[in-house]
């Protein structure tokens, strides 16, 4: 039961929230054309999109996944073409992933689909919602820290 302390019940609902909102912001079940990614496939992606050139270990590090999982998302995200391995040029024995041309594409059509929805969504409370962004990064880092 929650009661240790009485913001945990507000804690747990502003969980509750974010996974609601998730669910109701899946650019898939909105009906985008996208190539389909699992929610493993959807991490590694968005990892190597915000960081281009990185490497397998610092992807695994990074999304928290164990390195067969990761190597397995890897391929997949290769076969449909959303990412690239290619050797780092100062050690070969290195690789480095980079997002593909059509991964690009596909994640600003993501970010304009939930920039509309959540514009739509909060009318005049845009403003407020931008504020809120530094807290949930800043709760994003603090779970995977853990």
């Amino acid at each position: 039961m929650v009661d240790d302390d009485p913001t945990d019940g507000r804690l747990a609902e502003l969980a509750d929230v974010v996974m609601r909102i998730a669910r109701d912001l899946d650019p898939q079940a909105g009906g985008l054309d996208l190539v389909p990614l699992t929610g493993t496939e959807t991490a590694v992606l968005r990892w190597v999109h915000r960081h281009p050139g990185t490497s397998p270990s610092a992807a695994a590090d990074g999304t928290g996944l164990r390195r067969p999982n990761l190597s397995a998302a890897l391929r997949s995200l290769e076969d449909k073409g959303l990412v690239r391995r290619s050797p780092d040029a100062s050690d070969h024995r290195q690789q480095r992933l980079d997002p593909t041309a059509l991964a690009d594409e596909s994640l600003d059509r993501i970010r304009a689909y939930w920039a509309a929805r959540v514009r739509a969504a909060l009318g005049d409370a845009v403003d407020e919602a931008c504020a809120t962004v530094d807290l949930l990064e800043r709760l994003e880092s603090g779970l995977r820290a853990r």
